[in-house]
């Protein structure tokens, strides 16, 4: 399946595989997005094929996790009305998306729809299953060996991702299962924060140096990756977005750390 950058039908038009570099910085690919998105994700919203009334999509919330393909697993009840809906028609697709965090606008967070065949699982992918599930869900050990419940995996055949305004395509499900997640996604809260409140003379230096932006009043670092970081900067004409590179990828907190005091002397050394 073509990827895309409108919001139609798959196939319209080639899109990159990753975002237009700002400053020339690279960024992830939407499909390193993507697989970053789902191994954090904890929730989702389940469409299935109705019954009754036939033929709608029925949306419903469920607790999921990723295996090490990107594939969702589901610990499903067979009571449950979307359970009934996949023994009929395995058709489905699942909606992921970016907790809110404060955002005023949920429009601005990132999201992807998986779609595919779900299905229910046995024997050794079962117990596979329930590994991964358990480790992301404890909670789940309560009623995971009631007769009732059972195993259901996605397998992606393709991806809709959409990383907020502007920022969207649809992603190859070989694309996502080869990318891997960024590992600095369960730190980047704790980052951004840091820098934001800590170091925001050094955010601005960044902003005014290394981004060229001469005229910025205030700037505001927005995402951090393992190859670099964006920011949202406020000028005298209006808000303008940066990103800026590591000097290499990082991996770790600490590396992440080194790789900003080398940018923060970057700035000064240019300035002084």
């Amino acid at each position: 399946m073509s990827t895309s950058t409108d919001h139609g039908r798959p196939g319209a038009g080639p899109a990159p595989a990753a975002d237009p570099p700002l400053q020339g910085a690279k960024a992830p690919s939407h499909a390193e997005r993507c697989r970053t998105l789902a191994q954090r994700a904890r929730a989702a919203t389940l469409c299935t094929l109705a019954r009754d009334p036939a033929g709608y999509p029925y949306g419903s919330l469920v607790a999921v996790t990723v295996d090490g393909h990107g594939r969702p697993l589901l610990l499903l009840s067979a009571l449950a009305e979307h359970t009934g809906n996949l023994k009929v028609r395995a058709e489905a697709s699942l909606l992921l998306a970016e907790p809110a965090e404060g955002l005023a606008d949920p429009l601005a967070l990132g999201r992807m729809t998986l779609m595919g065949p779900c299905r229910s699982l046995e024997g050794a992918e079962a117990a596979a299953a329930r590994t991964s599930f358990l480790a992301a869900h404890p909670r789940a050990s309560y009623y995971v060996d009631f007769t009732d419940f059972s195993f259901y995996r996605l397998d992606p055949v393709s991806i809709r991702y959409v990383g907020g305004f502007g920022r969207m395509s649809w992603v190859e499900a070989d694309a996502y299962a080869a990318a891997e997640p960024d590992p600095l996604a369960a730190d980047a809260a704790g980052i951004l924060e840091h820098m934001n409140t800590d170091h925001a003379d050094a955010v601005l230096a960044y902003a005014k140096v290394l981004a060229g932006i001469k005229d910025a009043t205030g700037a505001t670092m927005t995402s951090v990756d393992r190859y670099g970081f964006e920011l949202d900067v406020i000028t005298p004409a209006g808000p303008k977005a940066a990103r800026l590179p590591f000097g290499a990828p990082v991996s770790a907190t600490d590396e992440v750390r080194k790789a900003m005091v080398s940018l923060v002397r970057e700035a000064r050394g240019r300035t002084a």
